[in-house]
């Protein structure tokens, strides 16, 4: 198992805190590369283009925003679990709720990863819909857990948990109008 108790002073210490937040940004950013070229590659075409061609409701932002809406909640969510870890919390079971609160993030990237590639890789909407659903319970559970560590850790969480939400309603929108399951609608 990781052990999150390594807090060193001085220079190395810094050094030590900023490879820490980096690797936290890096195993965001890794898993959301990794799912979107997994997409690409099964539908031979990128993300961008794929959602272009869906039928998307009036309130859906154009394919160019996700990018840098889903790069900045890498950085805030990464960021957010950087300070877990190196928060001073004492008493007897500090390091088992701050691993505790550090799986919950951890679950939250593999949840993440998974929307892409049910989404634009399978073409199977509604599962990325529950999926989108999914990581905003997530993301509330670890915004939760994370306010033990401060309210600087739980704050940056909810800019996800906005998103997320926003999203699911999104992907759900996009679901209804863009299923291979609609009901044929009668002749009149």
């Amino acid at each position: 198992m990781l052990e999150f108790s390594v807090r060193a002073s001085g220079q190395d210490g810094r050094l030590g805190q900023v490879a820490a937040w980096v690797g936290a940004a890096v195993v965001y950013g890794a898993a959301q590369g990794l799912s979107t070229w997994v997409a690409r590659y099964a539908q031979r075409r990128g993300t961008r283009p794929q959602y272009e061609q869906f039928e998307r409701p009036p309130f859906a932002p154009p394919g160019a925003v996700f990018p840098v809406v889903w790069s900045a909640l890498n950085l805030t969510t990464a960021t957010s679990a950087w300070l877990v870890w190196r928060a001073g919390e004492a008493g007897p079971g500090a390091p088992l709720r701050r691993r505790a609160v550090l799986e919950w993030w951890a679950l939250a990237v593999i949840v993440r990863s998974g929307y892409v590639p049910l989404a634009f890789g399978s073409r199977w909407l509604w599962a990325a819909t529950a999926d989108s659903a999914l990581l905003c319970i997530v993301m509330v559970r670890y915004a939760s857990l994370a306010r033990r560590a401060g309210q600087t850790a739980a704050a940056l969480a909810v800019p996800e948990i906005a998103w997320t939400a926003f999203a699911t309603v999104l992907s759900a929108a996009v679901a209804r109008k863009n299923s291979l399951y609609t009901v044929p609608r009668p002749a009149c």
